[in-house]
């Protein structure tokens, strides 16, 4: 049987990876000036990559561990 934990690591890095496809698919990301509007990627280019790598990696740390995990 597979723990919770795992589970949740696991859903978490799916989210974070669904999350950096829709930033990268529609070109840009909930800014958190203003009330969280939307931000294209040609108004805050370096927010826009360090949101999307901060995310991946948060989603790539997430799956290793739990694959780590069930060793």
């Amino acid at each position: 049987m597979v723990p919770i934990a795992i589970l949740i690591n696991i859903s978490v890095a799916i989210v974070c990876f669904s999350y950096v496809a829709y930033c990268i698919f529609h070109g840009g990301f909930n800014g958190k000036k203003q009330w969280y509007r939307w931000r294209t990627k040609q108004e805050n280019p370096r927010t826009f990559y360090f949101t999307v790598i901060i995310f991946f990696l948060v989603g790539l740390f997430n799956l290793v561990t739990s694959f780590i995990d069930l060793r």
